[in-house]
């Protein structure tokens, strides 16, 4: 073997090992906000109350044309946070969301797309359906605190008209 030519496997072994790597890091930054947005809608909309009226959270991801349901690993981290279901599993009917097969109470939260303000900084789109008359669109900060991704709350743009 030439050192050329083992120059161009050892080329070929390192860019199919980085290759891989680079592809996959704005994917699981991307998954980590989602998953951070996700969690602090959960906590937000199944506080108590809602989980004594069992209710149900639908959850979909819109990254930037038709939302879609979260991946299976994604629903199985939130699953422990209580009755989470993929947005697919429910109907937004005007007069409420529901979970098809059981007809119980459902909020249909989708979030993304996601906005990049740094690479440890985003805002994501959020739109939460109740029903016809009660639905919204917010926009939530979800920053990178140490090791894991955080969500904020809401940004509030407030000042003079």
């Amino acid at each position: 073997m030439t050192k050329l030519s083992a120059g161009l496997i050892s080329g070929a072994i390192v860019a199919a090992l980085v290759g891989p790597v680079a592809a996959t890091a704005a994917p699981d930054r991307e998954a980590a906000v989602l998953e951070a947005a996700f969690r602090q809608q959960i906590e937000e909309h199944l506080d108590p109350a809602e989980r004594a009226r069992g209710t149900v959270l639908c959850l979909a991801i819109d990254p930037g044309g038709a939302p879609q349901s979260p991946s299976p690993a994604l629903m199985l981290r939130l699953s422990g946070r209580g009755r989470v279901r993929r947005a697919a599993e429910c109907d937004p009917r005007p007069g409420g969301a529901v979970e098809a097969q059981t007809l119980r109470r459902a909020i249909i939260v989708t979030v993304g797309p996601i906005d990049w303000l740094a690479e440890d900084e985003a805002r994501v789109a959020v739109f939460i359906f109740e029903s016809a008359r009660v639905s919204a669109h917010r926009t939530y900060r979800v920053v990178k605190e140490g090791s894991r991704w955080v969500s904020l709350g809401p940004v509030i743009l407030d000042g003079p008209a």
